[in-house]
């Protein structure tokens, strides 16, 4: 197993040489955000589609 350390190496070495720092950080927030989601949604710390649709109404007011 690898360390977070060793992963998000991984994905910085994969990124192309000419990123910017923008861009790297971007893939590495992107990367954070999935990894939680997907944690979330094993734990079954999830919301259906319709009560997602609510509450993005209720910000629309």
């Amino acid at each position: 197993m690898s360390t977070v350390k060793e992963e998000l190496t991984r994905l910085i070495e994969r990124q192309p040489d000419d990123s910017s720092r923008e861009e790297i950080v971007r893939e590495l927030a992107f990367y954070v955000m999935v990894e939680r989601g997907l944690t979330d949604s094993d734990a079954k710390r999830v919301i259906s589609n319709e009560d997602m649709g609510r509450r993005i109404r209720s910000w629309q007011r």
